[in-house]
């Protein structure tokens, strides 16, 4: 099955895959390992900083070799390029199953002639695009910080602006904000859902994919689905989290262990535990 054919059967099944992030090898495996857990679809993801770490042929030939080691649907997807350039010369290196041109630091029509162009290409090689045109707030990192609930909101997608996006763009899928926000925070703002369901009866067929999927409580995260047929829903911080703590008590009772292998077995299975919860919430589970 193509991304669409799984994203479609995840609208009309009414469950969304998860996207996680990819920042080393650890993490791919403890994904893998729950998506097989699981029986679910997976969608992994790079975004800029962890696709300079790895390369971008690197980071094919990394889900390839996932993809024959564990027997998963494990789809590809880059995750907030800023720039066409640089998510062109991906769609032109191939092996991803989607991409996600991140305009929202241009103007609306500048996003919208960039975000042509890509998906111009993309669709030439059955490369499904993810949009954004709100500038999603936050960065993928545990906050101690209170979040401005009040400038939050000001962010929040504008559905006639939605429409207007998708229908001159092309896109397949769209990253919009409705309470939604990158990493974590001391006190996280609750999901407008009257706003979500607005979203999506604006954007018709396209998909929608949840950005800040770390930290939203689980209800609100299973009314979204409902209300909004999220398909996609992306988790960065959660994944980080786990792996950090994992590793400093691996290290910290082995403070004479030398080699990094011996310290990551427990340290995948803790990310793991988190990916499986993911997989409950969203619904994708038992759907091999």
């Amino acid at each position: 099955m193509t991304s669409k054919d799984w994203l479609t059967k995840a609208r009309a099944e009414n469950f969304a895959i998860g996207a996680f992030n990819i920042d080393n090898l650890d993490i791919l495996k403890a994904v893998c390992t729950a998506a097989v857990s699981r029986k679910s679809p997976i969608i992994v993801e790079f975004s800029q900083g962890e696709v300079d770490y790895f390369g971008l042929e690197n980071i094919v030939d990394l889900v390839k070799n996932a993809r024959e080691e564990y027997k998963i649907p494990l789809l590809l997807n880059l995750d907030h390029s800023k720039k066409s350039e640089q998510t062109l010369k991906v769609i032109e290196i191939g092996g991803f199953d989607n991409v996600h041109f991140d305009g929202s630091d241009l103007g609306f029509e500048e996003n919208i002639e960039e975000a042509k162009k890509v998906v111009s290409a993309a669709h030439a090689k059955g490369v499904l695009v993810e949009g954004e045109f709100n500038r999603i707030a936050g960065s993928s990192q545990v906050h101690t910080e209170e979040i401005d609930l009040e400038e939050l909101s000001k962010s929040y997608t504008d559905p006639k602006g939605a429409a207007e996006f998708v229908t001159k763009t092309g896109v397949d899928i769209l990253a919009p904000i409705f309470g939604n926000v990158h990493g974590t925070f001391p006190i996280e703002p609750d999901l407008d859902m009257s706003l979500l369901k607005e979203i999506r009866e604006a954007v018709g067929d396209t998909f929608i994919a949840m950005h800040g999927g770390s930290g939203i409580a689980a209800d609100q995260v299973k009314e979204a689905i409902n209300v909004g047929g999220i398909v996609k829903v992306n988790v960065n911080t959660e994944l980080r989290s786990a792996f950090k703590d994992a590793f400093s008590e691996s290290f910290e009772e082995n403070p004479k262990e030398y080699a990094y292998y011996n310290l990551t077995p427990d340290v995948i299975l803790a990310i793991a535990a988190v990916v499986e919860a993911k997989i409950d919430v969203f619904g994708s589970a038992n759907r091999l």
